[in-house]
């Protein structure tokens, strides 16, 4: 895929720093001119998997969510059950189980699927399923704010105690903190804290000071039942604003959701997804995401549906940001449907640094990445996911379509044959069956730490250690419809 630039003023191309790049000579700030053109398809492509379009999740009210409607896997005696694939066909033999590192699959045939883009979008799909939290997992991070928020009221009868960030968007992955804020007239003082740390010390919580900026705090709780970590931030509002703000592109867009989750994971997986180390955090990572999905050409038009076509939008994802996007002199903003601008027309300018300019779409004046500092590290990461990704597709589509095309060029082409197009309704039949591959295991990973957290979820659950805490009837699963 070549990159586009964005118009005839160098300073604004949208560049990559191994070739030059040939671009339109017309406006920079022109809609779509930063990526690349895609052919229209007619093709009727096999459908993908993955939650109706028309029914995106919701954030997290009381004790139910609609996002847990949609129908993915149980969640029994702390293993994942997935559902039978209803394209499977029983007369073709038992599917092979998954590949070694790869948990999200075993569960359906990938290559009897029409192209391999398609089928890197459906395993995405399922490993976007496989990180999201159950049910389960979602009850016990409840049981933790109804511990912090019990204690919190114990102390101070009028305060408030608002869960904000990852968990009131259902962006969490399964290692991801807990954000609370504790909103009280007359402020917090360091007393305070230490009466609050004492108490749930008391309780088996080590809870420590990260900092003490006058006359706001930020404190850190470690859950000693499951080691779920939980910040708690004193008086400040921001992250409660953001978290709507996300909300509300989330129920416009449902493909953020998606996208979202796998770049926050590979972020997490390559240790920069926190801000205080240099990282990108979940804020700009949904800003960054929604200004690529606003500036798409194709998508704009309504000639695809992201739904159908996530793979090859983050194969894309990567090359912008990380072969592509000149940070140096851009930067970006989603209010008024998006758009790019020059940096140097900012009231506090990056200029000649590499790092991302972002604007907050709450608050104008700020810019979310300011503290990524270790962009430059990030954008290689991109790229190689990149290249990982292209790779893998154009491996396997020389294994499975060999007979069909050859492929002589070392870059993979989206083209008709493999782009869901946004009409597409009927099925394809498979052309292809083969053992199990896996198209992202190259860029993802599931470490044990990870499965042995999830692990450890799972049992406080089915032992009932919170539902005794509260005096809540055990139960070993959940079922929403009864919650």
């Amino acid at each position: 895929m070549a990159a586009a630039g964005t118009g005839s003023n160098p300073d604004m191309e949208i560049e990559n720093d191994n070739k030059p790049i040939n671009h339109p000579k017309k406006n920079e700030f022109d809609l779509g001119a930063d990526f690349i053109a895609f052919e229209d398809s007619d093709d009727e492509d096999e459908p993908i998997n993955h939650p109706k379009k028309n029914e995106p999740p919701t954030p997290h009210k009381g004790a139910t969510n609609s996002y847990f409607d949609r129908p993915t896997t149980e969640f029994h005696g702390g293993k994942r059950r997935r559902p039978v694939d209803e394209d499977e066909d029983p007369d073709e033999g038992p599917m092979t189980g998954p590949p070694p590192g790869c948990p999200w699959m075993g569960h359906r045939n990938y290559s009897k699927m029409a192209s391999v883009p398609i089928m890197l979008t459906q395993e995405l799909w399922d490993f976007v399923d496989y990180i999201s939290p159950t049910k389960e997992e979602h009850q016990i991070r409840e049981y933790v704010v109804r511990l912090v928020r019990k204690t919190v009221k114990d102390l101070w009868s009028n305060a408030d105690v608002v869960v904000f960030g990852s968990f009131d968007t259902m962006l969490y992955l399964p290692t991801s903190d807990l954000d609370i804020v504790l909103l009280r007239d007359g402020g917090f003082n360091k007393l305070d804290l230490n009466r609050l740390a004492s108490i749930y010390g008391a309780l088996g919580l080590r809870m420590k000071l990260l900092s003490s900026p006058k006359p706001k705090y930020l404190g850190q709780i470690q859950e000693s039942i499951t080691g779920i970590p939980v910040d708690i931030s004193f008086n400040l509002t921001n992250g409660i604003d953001s978290g709507q703000v996300i909300s509300t592109y989330i129920n416009e867009i449902p493909a953020l959701r998606p996208l979202t989750m796998l770049v926050k994971y590979f972020l997490m997986i390559k240790n920069h997804n926190e801000v205080y180390k240099g990282g990108i955090g979940s804020y700009t990572t949904v800003i960054m995401i929604l200004s690529f999905l606003q500036m798409h050409p194709q998508i704009q038009v309504g000639n695809i549906d992201p739904m159908d076509n996530l793979g090859v939008l983050l194969i894309e994802f990567f090359e912008l940001y990380g072969l592509c996007f000149n940070y140096t002199r851009v930067g970006l903003t989603v209010r008024d449907n998006g758009s790019y601008f020059e940096k140097k027309d900012m009231p506090t300018n990056h200029r000649s640094e590499l790092l991302l300019s972002c604007i907050d779409p709450n608050d104008p004046t700020n810019d979310t990445a300011k503290g990524s500092y270790s962009l430059q590290k990030i954008r290689e990461v991109f790229a190689g996911a990149y290249g990982a990704l292209t790779q893998a597709v154009q491996n396997r589509d020389r294994e499975l379509f060999m007979d069909d095309k050859r492929v002589s060029s070392s870059h993979v082409q989206f083209d008709d044959r493999n782009r869901v197009a946004a009409d597409s309704k009927q099925k394809s039949s498979g052309l292809h069956r083969s053992t199990q591959v896996s198209l992202i295991k190259e860029v993802y990973q599931v470490p044990m730490h990870i499965i042995r957290h999830r692990q450890k979820i799972a049992k406080v659950f089915l032992d009932g250690t919170y539902q005794v805490m509260f005096g809540d009837p055990i139960v070993h699963s959940l079922d929403l419809k009864t919650v």
